[in-house]
C-alpha cells in the first residue's frame, strides 16, 4: 500500500484517480480547493468504503500546499506518491489573450505544480524512493493555433519533468508523466470563450473540428486513473504515457514528419489542410 497524494481531485480525471487508486488499496489524500462542495466526491468515499481523506489544498497558495504536505505526513509518516493533476484550461489566440489569463494559465498549470514539487522532492529524497506523477496532455506534444498558453504551460512541464526525471534518480525516486487526448469532464465546460469579433475565426474552427471529432470516441477518466496507476504501480514504469486513440495517433503523426513539414502542413486552408492531415495521422479528422 503507498500513500499518495492527488490534487485536482473534486470532479474528473482527479477524482477518478483518488477513487481508483483507493480500490487498488491504496491510502489516497484527496486535495482539492473547497471540501465543503465536494459532495460528489464525499458520496463516492461513503459508498465504497474507500481509504480516501479529503484536504483542503490551493496548489496557487503556498501556505496552502505547505498545510496539506503537513497533514498528509502528520496522518500517514511518509508521501509515496504525488500526482500533480490540477489544472485549469485555455484557448484563444495570443493576439487576443491578456496577459493576466496568460498569468493565471501558468500560475496553476506550470507555477502550481512546482509549488507542490518544493513541498514533496525533499520528503522523497529523504526517504530515498517515491513517485511522482505530472498530469501533461496530448498538447504538450503537439499545438493547434488558438491553444497556445495552454499548449506551452504543459510544454514547460514536460521539459520540467524531464529534468526532474535525471535529478531525483539517484533518490530511487521515478517521474511520468501522462498525456491525454480529449477525456469528456466538466473541464471542457469552464474557459473564457473568444472575442465575438476574433480576427482568428478559421483557427478555432479548426480547433473545433478537432474536438467534435476527438469526442465521438474520448478516452475515459477512468483510462487515465490507470495509466496513472501503473505509473505508480509499475516495477518498470514509462516515463510517458498517451492515453486516448487521439493522443496516440496525433502524437505519432507529428513524430512522422520534420518541423518543418508539420508546420506547412498546418499553414494549409480547407481541403488541402485535411488531405495533408490525413496524409500524415492517417485518420480523417476534419471530414
Amino acid at each position: 500500500m503507498a500513500v499518495i497524494l492527488v490534487t485536482g481531485s473534486s470532479t474528473g480525471i482527479g477524482q477518478e484517480t483518488a477513487l481508483h487508486l483507493a480500490r487498488n488499496g491504496h491510502q489516497v489524500f484527496a486535495g482539492l480547493r473547497s471540501p465543503d462542495t465536494a459532495n460528489e466526491l464525499k458520496a463516492r468515499i461513503a459508498a465504497e468504503a474507500l481509504a480516501v481523506e479529503i484536504v483542503q489544498l490551493d496548489i496557487t497558495d503556498g501556505d496552502s500546499v505547505e498545510r496539506a504536505v503537513k497533514t498528509v505526513i502528520d496522518s500517514a509518516g511518509r508521501i509515496d506518491a504525488l500526482v500533480n493533476n490540477a489544472g485549469i484550461g485555455g484557448g484563444r489566440a495570443v493576439e487576443e489573450t491578456p496577459l493576466e489569463e496568460v498569468r493565471e494559465v501558468f500560475e496553476t498549470n506550470y507555477f502550481g505544480t512546482v509549488r507542490m514539487l518544493l513541498a514533496i522532492t525533499p520528503i522523497m529524497r529523504e526517504q530515498r524512493s517515491g513517485r511522482i506523477v505530472n498530469m501533461s496532455s496530448l498538447a504538450g506534444r503537439m499545438v493547434f493555433g488558438c491553444h497556445g498558453h495552454y499548449s506551452a504551460a504543459k510544454w514547460a512541464l514536460e521539459g520540467l519533468s524531464e529534468a526532474l526525471a535525471f535529478e531525483m534518480a539517484e533518490f530511487n525516486v521515478r517521474v511520468a508523466l501522462i498525456e491525454p487526448g480529449s477525456v469528456p469532464t466538466p473541464a471542457w465546460e469552464k474557459g473564457t470563450p473568444p472575442p465575438p469579433d476574433t480576427h482568428y475565426m478559421r483557427s478555432l474552427e479548426r480547433l473545433g473540428q478537432w474536438a467534435t471529432h476527438t469526442m465521438k470516441n474520448p478516452a475515459a477518466p477512468v483510462d487515465v486513473a490507470e495509466a496513472v496507476a501503473h505509473a505508480i504501480e509499475s516495477d518498470t514504469p514509462h516515463f510517458r504515457y498517451p492515453v486516448g486513440q487521439d493522443a496516440i495517433e496525433d502524437i505519432a503523426g507529428r513524430a512522422s514528419v520534420s518541423d518543418d513539414e508539420w508546420i506547412e502542413a498546418n499553414r494549409l486552408q480547407g481541403e488541402a489542410f485535411r488531405q495533408r492531415w490525413l496524409e500524415i495521422v492517417g485518420v480523417d479528422y476534419f471530414g
